[in-house]
């Protein structure tokens, strides 16, 4: 016999987690759906013998007064109930463009001084950089504030222009774009400012510079943030806000088709993935935390291709590899003195060269080491690990190409080749830490397409790509709504904004009707 609720989510990664919890909050019975064992999608915690492993998500900016996930967390209670700890500096760069490393730190002033006392030569560039993402962050908390008030944005329309000058003027700039605009040929200067760009995509060529002024003005205004105990905190907090407010959270559950009753969404079939029983659940409104691609397949087929249509040409995210370890040592005894460090390999010698990182685990040849991340959570009150092995995490990009047509015996002598060579880099790096190192494995972005169920593994939903796009929850059939990354962006913030956008284009109809 189908049960009735007033929305069901598909999936309980961050998107859709924090879309149940609003509405759930609103005082709406809420069923989610995960087709794992766990909840959380990329926000997981697991362990591996002794070692507690973040699965992913190791950072997140913001959460200063102008964030615009910042009301979504007051919301939901989250400000106060999750243990949010300061990285500190936002993260060390390493390449031999450089004399020494550069570290950039947190907050605009501190961050401007420190850039111009290491690129001298390119101060004028390094000023205007600054006064633009900053203007950026300004708009952008503008458009935030005033997001539901119509009346605002009737009154003060003459003044828009001038009020949302920042995103006009650099709405058909790329990165590259952009960049070259201010620091010319100092690509030393370039991947200091924008070592963290395989965060987003791996073409600065194709990257509008508004995409990525937005999440790097957050950092610089509210600083990085781990979540204590790990993104799972997140995530199980989340799944308690949904079932204290009279909500299921149910795992282990896989939708294969979403019902319509004409072209609205009017409840979900799904499949017990280890008993194989099947389920029925009516509901008005469906919450998809999923890709486009991923949810047209559980639709009719006579409605898939008008629902992709407004989809049509964009492509999913580069996806990432992840290198987990385990340390016997705390890293600082080996030099390292940052949360986060980004190690850039002599071979990068332009911002546009990220173009070449994302295919690098795919060749044979050993002339070349993918650019990586090194995250040692020991450098922080991470809340994992307190008396060792010590957690460390590398990170780079990838594509499932890298792994077609490979054997599994083939992949698993593929990761180990490259997990040796990108540990002997890192004991060059920090000389002696290879030595300590008692645990690693290496996810891939197969590992992420299959856990996740993305496209390609794609981590950040769509490619940040056109200039045109604008974060939208609706979809072309009523009543089902994205929530996950796709909606607008990947990330901790990303996710949370889709969630929060898509429960309330839900309650705005819901209000209406």
């Amino acid at each position: 016999m189908p049960r009735n609720f007033d929305a069901i989510v598909i999936g309980s990664g961050l998107g859709g987690l924090t879309a149940a919890a609003l509405f759930a909050r609103a005082g709406h019975k809420v069923l989610v759906l995960e087709r794992n064992e766990s909840f959380g999608g990329a926000a997981t915690v697991y362990r591996h013998g002794a070692l507690a492993i973040e699965a992913s998500l190791h950072e997140i900016d913001g959460l200063d007064v102008s964030d615009p996930k910042a009301p979504i967390l007051r919301a939901l209670g989250l400000s106060s109930d999750i243990p949010f700890v300061d990285v500190g500096d936002l993260h060390e760069v390493r390449s031999p463009l450089f004399d020494k490393p550069f570290v950039m730190p947190h907050g605009f002033e501190a961050a401007l001084a420190a850039c111009k006392a290491h690129f001298p030569e390119a101060s004028r560039g390094i000023e205007q950089y600054f006064d633009r993402i900053h203007a950026v962050r300004q708009a952008v908390a503008t458009m935030s504030e005033h997001q539901d008030d119509r009346s605002w944005w009737l009154w003060n329309a003459p003044t828009l222009p001038w009020r949302l000058w920042p995103l006009i003027r650099d709405r058909h700039g790329t990165v590259s774009e952009v960049f070259g605009r201010l620091f010319g040929d100092n690509e030393a200067v370039k991947l200091a400012v924008a070592s963290n760009l395989g965060y987003y995509t791996d073409n600065p060529d194709t990257m509008p510079f508004i995409h990525f002024a937005v999440p790097q003005a957050s950092y610089l205004a509210g600083g990085g943030h781990y979540i204590r105990g790990g993104s799972q905190v997140l995530s199980d907090r989340l799944v308690a806000i949904i079932r204290e407010a009279g909500g299921e959270v149910e795992a282990g559950r896989e939708v294969e088709t979403i019902l319509l009753d004409g072209n609205r969404a009017s409840g979900v079939r799904h499949r017990g993935r280890k008993t194989g029983d099947v389920g029925e659940e009516l509901a008005p409104i469906v919450f998809g935390n999923a890709a486009p691609t991923v949810l047209a397949t559980m639709l009719p087929e006579d409605r898939r291709a008008n629902f992709l249509l407004r989809y049509q040409g964009r492509r999913p995210s580069i996806s990432l590899w992840t290198m987990s370890l385990g340390l016997k040592r705390h890293s600082h005894d080996f030099g390292v003195a940052h949360y986060s460090t980004s190690v850039l390999p002599a071979w990068l010698t332009t911002l546009s060269g990220f173009r070449d990182a994302a295919a690098i685990l795919g060749e044979e040849s050993e002339n070349r080491i993918t650019p990586y991340g090194f995250v040692a959570y020991d450098q922080i009150d991470s809340g994992l690990n307190f008396d060792g092995p010590y957690l460390a995490a590398v990170v780079g990009l990838d594509r499932v190409q890298n792994w077609a047509g490979l054997t599994p015996e083939a992949k698993r002598a593929r990761k180990d080749r490259w997990m040796d060579r990108i540990i002997a880099d890192l004991d060059r790096q920090f000389p002696g830490i290879a030595a300590t190192i008692v645990h690693r494995e290496m996810s891939t972005s197969e590992t992420f397409q299959q856990y996740l169920n993305t496209p390609g593994g794609s981590l950040y939903g769509f490619a940040p790509e056109s200039r045109g796009f604008m974060p939208s929850a609706v979809t072309a059939i009523d009543g089902l709504y994205l929530a996950s990354a796709f909606t607008g962006g990947g990330g901790f913030t990303g996710a949370i904004l889709g969630g929060g956008w898509a429960a309330r284009a839900a309650t705005r109809v819901d209000t209406s009707t």
